[in-house]
């Protein structure tokens, strides 16, 4: 997979000097350089990762380690913005690494070659930044790999970098050779290149679908971008003993699109009972997607502001109200008015009631580990008509859980009586620690559970069942004072031993 030594159709070569950094680079690109805002927003991204490319270049001669970056663009970007991304990069990032790198080993040099493909003409643009003048022979460069124009697999890019970098480093000599001679001494003391980092530019990438909300105020300008969620899980994942009644209660008559649907359900229960999983499962049996609404996508410190992009995000929700839901999880920070003594947050409460009050509201669900600590007025028929009470699992939902959680993770029991054996011994267990066990188990396994990693699993998972009947006793007394419709899955003592 050669270039034959040099840059195809070479458009330009460079000796760059920096003023800020004791570097020189030396630069070389097959391609006119296009300056656009693409170049600097990439450049803006890899400069994220400048501790990242730091540490990997002090160990890049004692360590076999990398990273691989996937950024993904909607429009495609021309190689002529690319070989300009390679030269923003020489001349700042990789510069002032370099001569970091340097101040501590006298020497040291980085090649940054940017690909539009991995065919042998795929090269665009390269640079070689080095500090100093070599004090001894043959150095090996810590070499950046930027690859755009394909989804190109990591495990292949990979596979092909030590080439790629071999071969950039090739075509800059030789460009050197025809064109500026006098540095060829440099290039000539370097050993193969060592490729430390590789960033994929995914041109024509599927954009993630996300709800944008904007709010400008004078000099203030906020933009913050909620990404829109396909659910993992159905309306089968949940406890068979609630599923006909979710179904009945809430599922049918929305779908049906009758005008006295419910638009609201709020769900608790304690912490790893499956909450969150029970909401994405009402949204997808609703066929609907989700926007998780959390505070500290939209709360500001400036009086006012958080109201103006909470309003601004459900703006945008209204638009899609037929095909998203809103799951507010974790809702004890809308907590009741009678704790809440911040002016600012008893407004932001004010907001979120004045939207589920709307009867053009999309959806809303909400979630939270104690249900006293929110404002009852958001649970009241009207903004949340439906109320989920979800309980310690019982032994036919740990079973079904467990089978799941083994099939997802690919996990072998020794026997059938291996099941039966954690379904029995699990009384009390949440639904995330029965996970928890079962991948420590797991693990001790190699892939494979049986008894004896089962009871060494066990005694790491401390559970206790005192506190947990408490309770479970609480959330049935609670079931009596809730407003609205209630569906309560909170299994009796007997169900779940």
């Amino acid at each position: 997979m050669g270039v034959g030594g040099k840059l195809r159709e070479l458009a330009e070569a460079r000796v760059l000097w920096s003023n800020v950094y004791r570097v020189r680079t030396f630069f070389a690109s097959s391609y006119e350089i296009s300056e656009s805002f693409r170049s600097y927003r990439l450049l803006s991204f890899i400069a994220k990762y400048s501790a990242d490319l730091y540490e990997l270049m002090v160990d890049s001669q004692s360590r076999n380690s990398g990273l691989v970056l996937r950024i993904k663009y909607n429009r495609k970007l021309s190689p002529g913005v690319v070989a300009h991304v390679n030269l923003l990069a020489a001349m700042n990032i990789i510069a002032e690494l370099v001569d970091d790198v340097g101040r501590d080993r006298g020497f040291f040099a980085a090649l940054f070659a940017s690909y539009k493909s991995l065919s042998r003409d795929g090269l665009v643009s390269c640079s070689l930044t080095f500090s100093r003048s070599p004090t001894r022979l043959y150095v090996r460069p810590a070499a950046i790999l930027l690859i755009s124009g394909q989804a190109t697999g990591a495990q292949s890019v990979i596979k092909a970098s030590k080439g790629l970098a071999e071969e950039a480093l090739e075509a800059l000599r030789a460009t050197l050779a025809k064109y500026k001679r006098e540095y060829l001494d440099v290039l000539n003391s370097l050993e193969k290149p060592k490729p430390i980092a590789i960033v994929l530019l995914q041109g024509k990438a599927l954009s993630v679908e996300e709800i944008r909300a904007v709010v400008s105020d004078g000099s203030e300008y906020r933009e913050v971008k909620i990404p829109i969620k396909n659910p993992e899980w159905s309306v089968e994942d949940l406890p068979p003993k609630i599923v006909e009644e979710v179904k009945l209660i809430v599922v049918n008559p929305f779908k049906s699109g009758l005008p006295f649907a419910t638009k609201g359900a709020f769900i608790t229960g304690p912490p790893g009972v499956g909450k969150s999983v029970m909401a994405e499962a009402l949204a997808n049996a609703l066929g609907l997607k989700v926007v998780e609404l959390k505070p500290f996508t939209y709360r500001s410190m400036w009086y006012g502001a958080t109201e103006k992009m909470l309003n601004a995000i459900m703006n945008q929700v209204y638009r899609r109200r037929k095909e998203l839901a809103v799951v507010i999880d974790d809702a004890e920070f809308l907590s009741s008015r009678k704790y809440t003594i911040h002016e600012a947050h008893l407004s932001e409460l004010s907001t979120i009631l004045y939207h589920l009050q709307r009867s053009d509201r999309p959806f809303t669900i909400l979630t939270a580990n104690n249900p006293d600590l929110v404002d009852p007025a958001l649970l009241r028929p009207g903004r949340v008509d439906v109320t989920i009470l979800v309980g310690y699992p019982d032994k036919e939902m740990r079973r079904k859980a467990l089978l799941r959680n083994a099939s997802k993770y690919r996990v072998r029991f020794a026997s059938e009586r291996v099941v039966d054996y954690i379904v029995s011994n699990t009384s009390w267990y949440s639904l995330a620690e029965l996970d928890a066990l079962l991948r420590l188990a797991a693990s001790r396994g190699s892939g494979t559970v049986g008894l004896e990693e089962v009871e060494w699993a066990r005694r790491r998972v401390v559970v206790s069942p005192t506190e947990r009947r408490s309770i479970q006793d609480y959330l049935r007394w609670w079931s009596t004072k809730v407003q609205g419709i209630v569906i309560t899955y909170v299994p009796t003592e007997v169900e779940v031993e």
